[in-house]
């Protein structure tokens, strides 16, 4: 029989088993019923039965001890404590802190953690549990913790008041020893040129370094005087010198203009007050903060003045902050209406500029001197509805304000009264102000929750602020007048709030969550760009400032492009660009360079494979035009432009709306036979006398700044090469200057920064021009109408692509 067949057989005969066990069992049950319905069997049922609740309560101390013994054994070795729990109420770290864990777990986890060597956790006094761990969370947020650990992190620079605020929001990088803002995490380009057209752009220029000179206004206006252009001094003024006006000045190194160009500063005077020396603060850039100090120092020493006046860097003890755009008034207005002083000339002038359409309607650098209520205590701050019209009443009392401007709104009205200029005063106040818990329970004892505080003369401070229209001429450091209507207003004009130290963040709260869009400094030089300004040493070539900004940028991008393998680098030289990384203004000019200002590079650091990058022909003529070993290490210039630096020593930068204003009128002269001394007659006149050398070798030496709108298509690059239309001059001997490449001639100047403008719908580009290339455009007659219904006469330029694309053509106009 197979195998198959057995295992069948085998089968049957066990259902067969199971089917007679079932029936004996049911057979079994029926007789045990049977006999429980005899009565005589009564003793018999008795004895077979089993009374379950009665034997689990004789043995029920039996079966909890057993069963407490099988819990213990499954989790003695096994879990701790804290893994007994159920999972919804486990908590995170429960196994290095017991009290988060249930009371009825906690001897047995203290236990437990006596008995682990590597816990750290220590019982302390009372047999209570401590922790051994003293740099725990808890500890190192507390107040005094996070100062501590702020100011170690401060250590070799200086924070802001809104540091901690920008840095969770934005980039920050150090800038003369200041942490700034230098762009926000978000793409935001687009977004600053909407909020600077129509919102409000807000930047915290407390980064800036104010100087304060104290003494007699005639010691004050000779010290000054000793830095900035004879022609220029308008610190002297009656509307500066009364304090209701700021004044805009270029700062030279003392006794050298037109040379040794310093930057653009601000000047403003304090208020007369009798019986008082006058003083005045003057406003710079961080970066040409010290040379400022150093040159106001030695000029001092020079007039003999040191027992009589004072100079002293207040620069910790204000904020100030940078408001522009098409609602910037508006929201000033908003934020600052509680004042304290209702009965001061400023705030009656606050109460009729509300409804200005613009800051620009105002006259700039304007001056108003108020005292506020404590911020916090109307926080938050909100816009009223736009569209508002001003009414019949308003409007008067504008056109009153524009035709007379107060004289009073720069002071306050109480007698005594320094406002912002007492720094002692406004010390004592920020010790007596209530702090933020204070203000906060004062909210919480509020009836209807939510409601504005209001103040207490008796426990609130009140604030001296100043408010400064500002504009175009603080950037440029001159006056706007004439080239005003090329800007773009809501982007050029704005305001600048002072404050002293200490309500840097109330101010700045109130800006932000009332609708400002805080920005950088990237945005901040691009919506400069886009109202057709320069900036700030990006755009000053000619000084030191302007060195010591391109220099590091130079370098950087050098090494990141040359970090790339030669065959994926842009080769530069191939596409006419000699120095892609920087703008050698003074090979241009064609004046000698100091190696010492950059590191040497070499032939190795350079890594220029130029055989891979060009194309060498078989033929004689192509071999013996081909580059020697001694050549063989650049198809980039740089070993030349790094290792010369930036040095700009004796470029004589033309600045100010006057000096332009000529440079722009000689462009537009009718074409004749003239040498370049005839022909920048006037501007030489207009500096004779004034200048430490020869105003003639001058002019080969300057530099013009200008503005380049594009025609065509194509995006104009930093550092890109601007030249003439159509090569360099055939007339006239003095065309070309002596010393110069008669091949590089028709090369006029670099862009220095470039991007397509969203304000004008076309690119455009600042770039800086020698006026010996401005003088061999003029001479060939390279002009063409202006866009605009002019009778002037705009030259047209090209400027190389970058990336190997077509030259672009361009409209060129002097800006200031």
């Amino acid at each position: 029989m197979s195998a198959g067949g057995s295992e069948r057989d085998s089968g049957k005969r066990a259902g067969a088993d199971m089917r007679k066990g079932r029936q004996s069992a049911s057979g079994f049950k029926q007789h045990v019923s049977e006999q429980k319905a005899v009565p005589g069997h009564a003793t018999l049922a008795k004895a077979r039965a089993l009374d379950v609740t009665g034997f689990v309560e004789a043995r029920s101390f039996e079966i909890n001890a057993l069963q407490r013994s099988l819990e213990s054994a499954k989790t003695s070795g096994n879990a701790r404590a804290f893994q007994t729990l159920p999972r919804h109420l486990r908590r995170r770290a429960a196994s290095h802190n017991v009290k988060r864990m249930p009371v009825r777990l906690r001897e047995k986890a203290i236990s437990e953690m006596k008995k682990s060597a590597q816990s750290s956790k220590t019982l302390g006094e009372a047999g209570k549990l401590t922790n051994a761990k003293k740099n725990n969370r808890y500890r190192r947020r507390r107040a005094r913790s996070v100062r501590a650990e702020y100011e170690l992190r401060q250590a070799g620079k200086r924070w802001l008041e809104t540091h901690v605020w920008h840095a969770k929001r934005m980039h920050m990088k150090e800038m003369s020893g200041v942490m700034v803002a230098d762009s926000p995490n978000e793409r935001s380009h687009r977004a600053a040129y909407r909020a600077a057209m129509e919102k409000t752009f807000v930047q915290d220029v407390s980064f800036y370094r104010t100087i304060e000179v104290a003494g007699s206004a005639e010691d004050i206006v000779r010290l000054v005087g000793r830095l900035v252009a004879p022609q220029d001094l308008t610190i002297a003024a009656p509307c500066h010198a009364g304090g209701s006006r700021m004044a805009s000045l270029t700062l030279y190194r003392a006794g050298q203009y037109p040379l040794a160009a310093l930057g653009p500063a601000t000047a403003l005077w304090r208020p007369p007050v009798e019986g008082e020396l006058r003083s005045m603060w003057i406003r710079v850039h961080p970066c040409i903060a010290d040379p400022v100090l150093s040159e106001l120092a030695n000029a001092r020493s020079q007039l003999q003045v040191q027992q009589t006046l004072g100079i002293d860097d207040i620069s910790s003890d204000l904020v100030s902050f940078e408001l522009l755009g098409n609602q910037s008034t508006l929201m000033l207005c908003s934020i600052l209406s509680h004042t304290a002083s209702l009965e001061s000339c400023g705030s009656s002038v606050l109460q009729v500029i509300r409804a200005l359409p613009s800051p620009a309607t105002l006259p700039e650098s304007v001056v108003l001197a108020l005292r506020i209520h404590d911020p916090r205590l109307h926080f938050p701050f909100k816009l009223p509805m736009e569209g508002a019209q001003p009414t019949p009443e308003q409007r008067s009392q504008l056109e009153e304000l524009l035709l007379r401007w107060p004289e009073g709104a720069a002071s306050l009205s109480a007698a005594g009264d320094g406002g912002i200029w007492d720094r002692a005063a406004c010390a004592s106040d920020i010790e007596r102000r209530l702090s933020e818990h204070g203000i906060n329970e004062r909210r919480r004892s509020q009836l209807i929750p939510g409601s504005k505080l209001d103040p207490d003369p008796s426990v609130d401070v009140t604030v001296p602020i100043l408010l400064i229209r500002t504009g175009p001429e603080a950037l440029l450091g001159s006056r706007v007048i004439k080239t005003a209507d090329q800007l773009v207003d809501n982007m050029a004009h704005g305001w600048t709030l002072l404050a002293p130290k200490g309500w840097g963040m109330p101010l700045w709260m109130a800006l932000s969550f009332a609708g400002a869009r805080a920005q950088g400094l990237q945005e901040r030089a691009h919506v400069a760009f886009e109202a057709g300004l320069s900036t700030f040493p990006a755009n000053w070539p000619g000084t030191s400032a302007y060195d010591s900004w391109a220099g590091p940028i130079a370098a950087e991008e050098f090494s990141k492009w040359s970090r790339r393998p030669p065959g994926k680098r842009t080769n530069y030289l191939h596409m006419g660009v000699e120095s892609p990384f920087s703008s050698p203004f003074y090979k241009l000019l064609g004046m000698p360079h100091s190696p010492a200002t950059y590191p040497e590079i070499t032939t190795n650091d350079l890594q220029c494979r130029i055989k891979r990058l060009r194309k060498i022909s078989s033929s004689k003529k192509a071999a013996a035009l081909a580059p020697t070993d001694a050549d063989d290490c650049g198809d980039v210039d740089m070993a030349d432009e790094l290792g010369a630096g930036l040095a700009t020593t004796g470029i004589w930068l033309v600045s100010g709306e006057r000096l332009s204003g000529i440079v722009s009128s000689l462009l537009a002269v009718p074409r004749r036979e003239a040498t370049m001394a005839q022909w920048a007659n006037p501007l030489v006149e207009a500096i004779r006398g004034h200048s430490c050398e020869d105003p003639l070798q001058l002019m080969e030496h300057a530099l013009v700044r200008v503005r380049l709108i594009c025609s065509g298509r194509g995006v104009p690059a930093k550092n890109a090469p601007i030249y003439m239309r159509s090569g360099a001059p055939s007339t006239g001997s003095d065309a070309v200057p002596m010393g110069v490449d008669p091949k590089r001639a028709a090369l006029i100047g670099y862009v220095m920064a470039g991007s397509f403008s969203l304000a004008r719908g076309c690119s455009m580009a600042i770039g800086a021009c020698s006026l010996r290339g401005l003088f061999n455009i003029w001479i060939a007659g390279l002009g063409t109408q202006a866009p605009q219904a002019s009778s002037n006469k705009c030259p047209r330029v090209t400027i190389n692509s970058m990336n190997g694309g077509p030259f672009i053509d361009a409209i060129l106009s002097v800006i200031p």
